[in-house]
């Protein structure tokens, strides 16, 4: 997994670029689901990432499950519902093949659209960040990181 800023202490690490096909679905890199012991069927918790800022954060629901996730997550009703806790978005849904699906009600929620470029971020040791590729460069440009930015073009896209 590639250092966007090799050599910075604390730089961020990407696993890739995934689109938002026309399916409205978005894949999870494989060294991502691996590291975050995903598999096929296996339910996760999607949740809204800084407030007003497109994205999503992607976590294994079984490992959100054992942390401050738990009320959120037992206060979901149903799949590919969304639920609005703070004033954070939250939804359950499933991997198919990979693969994410998201509802269009779930793309106006986290601010994204069909075409949309995410660059997969690992966050913590429970939490992937899906975040427009603008949204990074923007931050890595106001914070002098113009190598970040000429790294986002060595991303495999998926």
């Amino acid at each position: 997994m590639p250092s966007l800023s090799p050599g910075t202490p604390g730089a961020k690490e990407a696993y890739g670029i995934s689109v938002i096909r026309n399916d409205l679905s978005i894949t999870i890199p494989p060294k991502a689901f691996k590291r975050y012991g995903l598999s096929d069927n296996a339910i996760v918790l999607l949740s809204s990432t800084r407030m007003g800022e497109a994205g999503l954060a992607i976590l294994n629901k079984e490992k959100a499950y054992q942390s401050v996730f738990k009320d959120i997550i037992d206060r979901i009703t149903a799949l590919n519902s969304i639920m609005i806790n703070n004033k954070r978005i939250f939804a359950l849904t499933q991997v198919i093949d990979g693969k994410v699906f998201l509802t269009e009600s779930m793309l106006k929620a986290f601010h994204l659209k069909t075409g949309d470029r995410l660059i997969v971020i690992k966050s913590t040791t429970t939490t992937m960040s899906y975040t427009p590729v603008g949204i990074w460069k923007r931050k890595f440009k106001q914070r002098g990181f113009l190598e970040a930015i000429e790294n986002i073009k060595k991303l495999e896209v998926y």
